[in-house]
Formats: C-alpha cells, sequence, structure tokens
C-alpha cells in the first residue's frame, strides 16, 4: 500500500502537469487544408467609410450594405465571387484623410486562443509628394477565414487597435 506522502506527491505532480496542458497558447496561421487565414482581395483610396473602422460580411446578402456607403469605389465583382461557406469579408478602413496618398496592405494573421490578430502596413505619403488634394477614404479589403476566432484585432504601424466582437456582428 502507498503512503500519503507518494499518494500526495503523484496527485501535485498529476494537477501541475493538468494546468501546464490547460495553459497551453493556441496558435493557428493557416487553415486545415492549408489556405492563409486570411488574404488581400482588393484595396481602394475611396471605399465611403467615414470613419477608421471594422466592417464583417459573413454572407453574400450582406454585399448589398456597401452600395449604402457614400463614395463608395470597390469592385463588387471580386467581392461577389467569394465563396462565402470558406471565406468571409472583412474591410478595414482608415476613415477620413485630407489627400490621395494613404492606404493599407495586410501584412501577416494569426489566431491566438480565439482571436483573429491582423497587421496591416500603413502607406501615408511623403511630406514632399505631390498628391490629390482631396478628402479619401482609404480601406483594405481581406477574405478571411470564418472558422476558430471570436474576437478580431487589427493593428498597424502609427494606428490604434482596431477590435471587433464577431457576437455583436451578426
Amino acid at each position: 500500500m502507498k503512503s500519503l506522502s507518494e499518494l500526495t506527491s503523484r496527485l501535485v505532480v498529476g494537477l501541475s502537469c493538468a494546468l501546464v496542458l490547460a495553459a497551453c497558447t493556441t496558435r493557428l496561421s493557416e487553415t486545415a487544408d492549408g489556405a492563409p487565414l486570411a488574404r488581400q482581395i482588393t484595396a481602394s483610396d475611396q471605399c465611403g467609410v467615414g470613419s477608421q473602422g471594422l466592417t464583417y460580411l459573413s454572407k453574400e446578402d450582406d454585399l448589398a450594405r456597401l452600395g449604402e456607403w457614400p463614395m463608395q469605389n470597390l469592385s463588387m465583382k471580386s467581392l461577389r465571387a467569394l465563396d462565402f461557406d470558406r471565406e468571409h469579408i472583412l474591410i478595414v478602413g482608415m476613415g477620413q484623410k485630407p489627400t490621395g496618398g494613404f492606404g493599407l496592405t495586410l501584412a501577416n494573421s494569426q489566431i491566438v486562443d480565439g482571436t483573429f490578430r491582423m497587421t496591416v502596413f500603413l502607406r501615408r505619403p511623403p511630406a514632399d509628394a505631390v498628391v490629390s488634394q482631396a478628402l479619401t477614404t482609404p480601406c483594405v479589403v481581406l477574405a478571411i477565414t470564418p472558422e476558430h476566432w471570436q474576437r478580431v484585432e487589427v493593428n498597424g504601424n502609427g494606428m490604434d487597435t482596431l477590435e471587433l466582437d464577431r457576437k455583436f456582428n451578426r
């Protein structure tokens, strides 16, 4: 028969192992079939989004909402071609900018513990650049996996982190 101290020792070791396994971080950098978690479909200098933020479209019927955006200049053909059973759309808008020359490009993406984290590269015109003197509303349109996440965080050089919670965007 085992002594009480030996049983206690095994219990402590077992609980420690369970805690370590429970604390493991889940990280994904591609889908189960090897596709990227996010890919850039298009970008535009004139998306019609007046404020900085994220727009999540989970079904083809949601594309009609884009027609309501003022001065929207996105190629709808590439958006309608998307298979919404496999990918959804995330639009990252920069808000209104005073001139041309601003833009966004997807740099990388990963899912960590249910949070879809994306980094974008924010392009700004150089101080001495000749740019259009017109208000613009730049954005980037991404196709993203609909699986393994509940929250989205988008950040980049010189911009605030943008966040979206899926349960509030149905």
